[in-house]
């Protein structure tokens, strides 16, 4: 089974789970995959637009979330933004070089309960962005050649985090 490096933490009376992921391309690329409309395609679970004007995200596509729009929470080019979504909001931060780069996607939980659950599917999404960012063709978290995530849900329960929040497309 994949390294479950999903940490959970809770700091001013917020949950989160946080990733650090390092990449071997330029820190440019891992913004624009991580900052635009095109970038998100392929590795995120929902399509995403992003509107600058209106400092909003709209969400569709997702086979186990409605679509929505929500709110662009922060923006700080090229280097961290984040958006709500729903009670959450999810921030990424890039750093590196023309070489090499760091991405940390942290995803602050409205509800601690959806650690596990959250960290599973983040985990499944950033395998994903990987394969994107190596050059390949990712299928897409929902597709039958991405990581499976219940053996992953199960892995963070064991590990300890948070779990019992409602899992989407499981009643």
């Amino acid at each position: 089974m994949e390294e479950l490096d999903g940490q959970y933490s809770e700091e001013d009376d917020r949950a989160s789970v946080t990733f650090v992921r390092s990449y071997p391309v330029a820190a440019e690329a891992v913004w624009a995959a991580v900052s635009t409309s095109e970038g998100f395609a392929g590795w995120f679970p929902s399509a995403v637009v992003i509107d600058h004007e209106a400092r909003t995200v709209t969400l569709s596509g997702d086979p186990n979330q409605p679509p929505s729009v929500e709110r662009i929470a922060l923006w700080e080019p090229p280097l961290r933004w984040a958006f709500e979504w729903g009670e959450d909001t999810l921030e990424f931060r890039v750093e590196g070089s023309v070489t090499d780069s760091e991405l940390t996607l942290r995803n602050w939980l409205g509800d601690r309960n959806a650690a596990a659950r959250n960290a599973a599917g983040w985990h499944v999404c950033l395998a994903e962005l990987a394969a994107r960012l190596g050059g390949g063709e990712p299928g897409g978290p929902h597709s039958a050649g991405a990581l499976e995530w219940q053996p992953l849900y199960d892995g963070y329960i064991r590990e300890g985090l948070p779990f019992g929040a409602p899992i989407p497309g499981h009643g």
